[in-house]
């Protein structure tokens, strides 16, 4: 299995979301990107290191590392190896034990920007899921499949009310598939 090793790149918040974001993972070559939907929580806990607000460093995450680290983060790898229902599937490796356990790609960007600990995607999903990368970019690409299905419901009605068919058909097409597994 071909892997790419992924590294946090920035967040943008979306504009009238309610505190939703996107964070951008890149690849070492900074050609090719995934974004992840953040959910406010998850926002503001970025938020909070990304502006290294005072006492970061001795929040829950931080201090819980510092204690299980004995072996340091190379002790432990994140792996993105597939996607369902709009939700990466992400597991945390314990190298030392071989435990795995799953986590929430939210949590686990939040976990690699803190820590560093070495982030993979699955070669060929990252191939179908990526998007080109450029920094000066105005706008986040989002692959419509990593969208839970009340966002694909609201951004259906959206693109209907704005008369936006092609995008509707696409969304329409999405939730099929779902509705059909």
């Amino acid at each position: 299995m071909k892997r790419v090793q992924l590294f946090y790149k920035d967040y943008s918040e979306i504009v009238g979301s309610d505190g939703f974001s996107v964070a951008r993972l890149t690849d070492i070559d900074q050609r090719r990107a995934i974004s992840v939907i953040c959910d406010k929580a998850m926002t503001e806990q970025i938020s909070i290191r990304f502006n290294r607000l005072p006492g970061h460093e001795k929040m829950l995450p931080e201090v819980l590392f510092q204690m299980l680290s004995g072996g340091g983060r190379n002790q432990f790898e994140l792996m993105v190896y597939d996607i369902h229902d709009g939700q990466y599937s992400v597991s945390l490796l314990n190298r030392s034990t071989t435990e795995v356990l799953p986590i929430r790609i939210s949590d686990a960007v939040l976990l690699h920007y803190i820590t560093h600990i070495p982030f993979y995607i699955d070669g060929e999903l990252m191939d179908r899921q990526s998007a080109p990368f450029s920094p000066e970019a105005h706008g986040i690409a989002i692959p419509i499949n990593t969208l839970d299905t009340e966002h694909l419901n609201k951004a259906l009605e959206r693109a209907i009310a704005e008369e936006d068919y092609r995008l509707a058909s696409h969304l329409h097409e999405e939730l099929q598939k779902r509705n059909k597994q």
